[in-house]
């Protein structure tokens, strides 16, 4: 009589992420075909799976695609809100919407996040594509390895962590001091033969847009006749946010001082929530793109190092950015009329996760009063230039 084996839930477990990564292991062993010297690229891979403000600096080198390969494909691998800042903006043609385990903001080893069917399924989407060249600025071997597997005949990249073995064109790495602008153009030369022209970060908010945003300002008493101030307290990571006592400092400050009109646009995180004040600020809830009309409306935004700091750069609004863990010279604004506060000599930067020190040290030794200081000068750059 045949012996009857009990299946567990662990090795039911198992089996699936057998059978899910079968197929894995079969593209790895189909290498690429590589793009020939003289062939002309068809089809664009930009690789950005991480935050709104990485998909809005990678917004030139799309630019520069456009106009050095005008009849070629420009596909966007990105989160969900890619689609979204990139609407109306003819930047991408389509956009593959990935949220890939390792790119999550919290919890981004848990077990749950790895969903190996559903990996195996964007490669089979990459494959699909029939993708010329990628270009990657992250310096990350997953997503290196991401393209790879997806079939990109020409995969330019940086040359680090073991990505050489992954590339068709691994760029030296060096100190990694350029902003990230700049390495996304770089990704570019070896196929344009020379140095691209520099192109500011675009994005595109529509007249109907716009109209809507003053007509919600207006609700909330906030019309044209003065500067408008928009405050974005929020971060997505805990370690660049600011206390929100000083933020509310600053915020009493200004609206009592400035002259200026102040709202605040409420973030996901609920900080901005925590920030009180004792005048009366509207606060906004805003999709992003009812955000990105409403920053486009605004004389300043000032906010912490953010993805809506990158979308006011790419709207033609000034920022006043508070940066603590992270470097201005890879991720700050550009703008000329732009101002960064930040205590300029921190041995431990950048980090990225959590602090080492029971509190953000960077963060704490930004002072209420300097960026009072910033935001009028501001303002007082726009009262000279009327």
């Amino acid at each position: 009589m045949a012996q009857t084996r009990t299946i567990t839930g662990r090795k039911r477990a198992a089996f699936r992420i057998i059978d899910a990564g079968t197929p894995i292991v079969s593209l790895l062993t189909r290498r690429p075909r590589r793009l020939g010297a003289d062939e002309i690229p068809r089809t664009f891979l930009i690789v950005e799976p991480w935050g709104i403000g990485d998909v809005v600096l990678a917004t030139p080198v799309m630019q520069a695609i456009r106009r050095n390969f005008p009849a070629a494909r420009i596909l966007l691998l990105s989160k969900e809100y890619g689609r979204t800042l990139l609407a109306n903006s003819g930047l991408v043609d389509d956009v593959i919407v990935a949220d890939l385990p390792w790119t999550a903001f919290t919890d981004k080893y848990s077990p749950n996040r790895y969903d190996i069917g559903a990996l195996t399924g964007l490669l089979t989407r990459l494959r699909s594509e029939r993708i010329d060249v990628s270009l990657d600025a992250r310096r990350d071997f997953r997503s290196n390895l991401i393209t790879y597997l997806g079939g990109a005949r020409r995969r330019m990249g940086f040359d680090f962590g073991g990505a050489s073995r992954l590339l068709t064109d691994a760029l030296p790495s060096g100190e990694q001091n350029e902003h990230k602008v700049t390495d996304w153009l770089q990704l570019l030369e070896p196929l344009t033969g020379a140095p691209v022209e520099p192109y500011p970060p675009r994005l595109v908010s529509t007249d109907e847009e716009r109209f809507a945003a003053r007509k919600t300002l207006r609700a909330h008493g906030i019309r044209g006749d003065k500067p408008i101030v928009a405050v974005h307290a929020g971060a997505s990571q805990v370690v660049r946010r600011w206390h929100s006592d000083r933020f509310a400092s600053v915020v009493d400050t200004l609206a009592e001082t400035s002259g200026a009109q102040l709202f605040m646009i409420r973030d996901p995180e609920g900080h901005s929530d925590t920030v009180r004040t004792r005048n009366n600020i509207p606060r906004l809830q805003l999709s992003l793109r009812e955000m990105m009309a409403v920053i486009a409306e605004s004389s300043v935004l000032l906010c912490s190092d953010s993805g809506p700091m990158h979308i006011a750069g790419a709207l033609g609004t000034r920022v006043t950015a508070l940066f603590g863990p992270q470097v201005r010279a890879w991720y700050g604004p550009r703008g000329e009329s732009d101002r960064v506060v930040s205590v300029t000599e921190m041995p431990c930067r950048p980090c990225f996760d959590a602090c080492i020190y029971a509190s953000a040290i960077c963060m704490e030794g930004i002072t209420a009063a300097a960026v009072v200081e910033a935001v009028t000068g501001q303002l007082a750059e726009i009262s000279r230039a009327d």
